[in-house]
C-alpha cells in the first residue's frame, strides 16, 4: 500500500501538545540544533518526499510543541521539538529544539499554528513551517528546511505582514507548494476584526527566504464578522489542485449585529486565480461537524486506499436541545472521487463496535495509516473526554470492504495493562495521540505518539504506540519523557 498522504491542516494540526521547555541555547530565546543533538543518518531527496520523514532516510520523525511553566506559573515557554526516527524507533539523543521566543522582549511568545510538514522549497526534502505570535499579535513565520541530515536551524521567512500560514498545499496545480492564511482577528465580534482579517494565498515556488511567485487576497471573513478557525486541505477529486474546508466558530444566536446567512463551514476549490467557493457540500459537512460548542475539526487521509484524498469528520450524532446531553459521537468519512468529494462511495459513519453510544468527543483527531501492515488503511481517533478527562485512543482497522470500521477495533487508555510508566492514579490524564501517524522505526507499520501530561508524577510522557500485525500492543509501547528530550514540563 502506498504511503498515506499526511498533508493537511491536520497535520495540522493538529497537533500541538500541552507541554513546553527551555531551548537548546539554554536561555529560552535561541536555538542551536547542531550544538548537541545526534544527527540522523544521511538520507536522500525524493521527487515525492514523505511528509513524515525530514531527511529521507526511510524513518519518520516526530515533531511537537511542548509547553513548560514554572511551579509558581509566573514563567513559561514554548518549544518546537523534533525527534528523529531510526531502526530502534524515536532516538531521544537526536532531539532538536527551537524556542518560540527568538529575541529579548518576546516573553510570552508562542506557536500559533500547528507545524506544517511540506517541501516548501522543492528540493526533495520535507520542511517544517510554523507561525509565531504573542497575545494575538503575529511575530513571523519560521522555516526549518529538511536535508540529508535532518532539519536545519530555524530561519525567519520574509512573508507579508501579519501572514500566519494555516495550510500548505498545491492549490493551482503547478506542482509547487502554496501557503494559505484564512485571516484572523474575528470570532463573532465585528470590533475584533482588523488588519489581517482578509485571507491570503501565497503561490509557490518559494525560495528559502520566503519569496513567492504571486499572491491572491481572499474574502473569507463573512462580512467582517468571523474569520476561519481551521483550514483542512486535500485533493478530493484527484485533479492536482487542492480543495480546502474552513470551519468558523462564533455564537450569533442572540447577537443582533450578526449578518444574515452566516455559515460554520466553507468549502473552496483550488484554481489558478485563487479559491472558488462551492456551497454544494457545505450543509452536509456542517451537519457532521457542528456542535453547541462549535464545529469539530476535520482531517484528511486516503481512508479507502484508492489514491484519492477523503475527508474525515468528527461527528456529534444528535444535536440535542441545549438543556439536554447529546446522544454520542462518531466519525463520518466522506470519500473522495474523480467526480468530486462524496460523489462515489457511500459515506461511512463509524459509531463503535456493536453500535454502542460514544461520548460526544469520540472520533477526535482522526488520522489514516496502516498500523497492522495488512495493506488496508486504518484510522486512529481520540476520545479526550473518556472517563472524565482520562482520554482514550482507538484503532479502527481497515476491513474486507476496503474501508475502516469498528469491527475488531482496539483501544488503549491510561489503565490498559502493560503500558509503561505510571499514569496519574486520580485520572484526568488527558491521554491522547498526536497526528499524524508515523512509521518511526521503518518496519512498515505506522505508529502513533501519544502524550500524557500527568504521567510519571506530572513529569509527562510521550508513549510511542508501535504498530504491529496485532495492531497496537501495550507491551511494546515505548516511553520517552519531555525531560529526556531536553524540554521538561516544569521549569526550575
Amino acid at each position: 500500500m502506498p504511503r498515506t498522504s499526511r498533508t493537511g491542516p491536520a497535520a495540522v494540526a493538529a497537533a500541538l501538545v500541552a507541554s513546553l521547555a527551555v531551548a537548546c541555547g539554554g536561555d529560552g530565546s535561541t536555538d542551536r540544533p547542531d550544538s548537541g543533538p545526534k544527527r540522523p543518518a544521511a538520507g536522500k531527496p525524493s521527487d515525492n518526499p514523505d511528509p513524515g520523514d525530514f531527511n529521507g532516510d526511510g524513518y519518520d520523525d516526530f515533531a511537537t510543541v511542548v509547553y513548560s511553566e514554572s511551579k509558581d506559573k509566573r514563567r513559561y515557554t514554548e518549544t518546537l521539538t523534533v525527534v528523529y526516527g531510526s531502526s530502534d524507533g524515536l532516538n531521544k539523543a537526536s532531539a532538536q529544539r527551537t524556542s518560540a521566543a527568538r529575541k529579548a522582549g518576546e516573553k510570552g511568545a508562542g506557536f500559533v499554528s500547528g507545524p506544517l510538514r511540506t517541501d516548501l522549497d522543492g528540493d526533495g526534502f520535507t520542511d517544517l513551517i510554523v507561525a509565531r505570535g504573542n497575545a494575538g499579535t503575529p511575530l513571523g513565520t519560521l522555516a526549518l528546511f529538511g536535508g540529508p541530515r535532518g532539519l536545519g536551524k530555524a530561519t525567519e521567512l520574509t512573508l507579508p505582514d501579519g501572514f500566519q500560514p494555516r495550510a500548505a498545499a498545491d492549490f493551482d496545480g503547478d506542482g509547487s507548494v502554496d501557503l494559505l492564511d484564512g485571516g484572523h482577528g474575528g470570532t463573532g465580534d465585528t470590533d475584533e476584526i482588523g488588519p489581517g482579517s482578509d485571507g491570503l494565498l501565497l503561490y509557490g515556488p518559494f525560495d528559502r527566504t520566503g519569496t513567492h511567485k504571486r499572491q491572491a487576497v481572499l474574502d473569507l471573513d463573512q462580512q467582517g464578522y468571523a474569520t476561519p478557525e481551521s483550514a483542512t486541505t486535500g485533493d478530493f477529486d484527484a485533479d492536482g489542485k487542492a480543495e480546502v474546508v474552513f470551519t468558523y466558530d462564533f455564537d450569533a444566536e442572540e447577537d443582533e449585529s450578526a449578518p444574515e446567512s452566516l455559515y460554520t463551514v466553507g468549502y473552496y476549490e483550488g484554481g489558478a486565480d485563487g479559491l472558488v467557493r462551492d456551497t454544494t457540500l457545505e450543509p452536509r459537512i456542517s451537519k457532521a461537524v457542528s456542535t453547541f460548542e462549535g464545529p469539530r475539526r476535520p482531517a484528511t487521509g486516503d481512508a479507502d486506499g484508492d489514491g484519492v484524498d477523503d475527508l474525515l469528520l468528527p461527528t456529534q450524532l444528535t444535536v440535542a436541545p441545549v438543556d439536554m446531553p447529546a446522544e454520542g459521537g462518531a466519525l463520518t468519512i466522506l470519500y473522495g472521487a474523480k467526480s468530486g468529494l462524496g460523489s462515489g462511495r457511500s459515506e461511512s459513519v463509524i459509531e463503535g463496535e456493536g453500535g454502542e453510544k460514544r461520548r460526544i468527543d469520540f472520533g477526535s483527531s482522526p488520522a489514516v495509516g496502516d498500523v497492522d501492515g495488512d495493506g488496508k488503511p486504518d484510522v486512529v481517533v481520540n476520545t479526550p473526554g473518556y472517563r472524565g478527562h482520562d482520554g482514550k485512543v482507538t484503532l479502527l482497522p481497515g476491513g474486507a470492504s476496503g474501508v475502516p470500521s469498528a469491527d475488531g477495533e482496539q483501544t488503549l487508555d491510561p489503565l490498559t495493562d502493560g503500558l509503561p510508566g505510571t499514569p496519574n492514579p486520580y485520572k484526568w490524564n488527558e491521554f491522547g495521540y498526536q497526528p499524524p501517524l508515523l512509521d518511526v522505526d521503518g518496519d512498515g507499520h505506522d505508529d502513533a505518539v501519544a502524550f500524557g501530561p500527568l504521567w510519571e508524577k506530572r513529569a509527562g510522557a510521550f508513549l510511542v504506540l508501535r504498530g504491529s500485525g496485532e495492531g497496537f500492543e501495550a507491551g511494546k509501547v515505548r516511553l520517552l519523557t519531555p525531560g529526556e528530550l531536553g524540554v521538561p514540563l516544569r521549569l526550575k
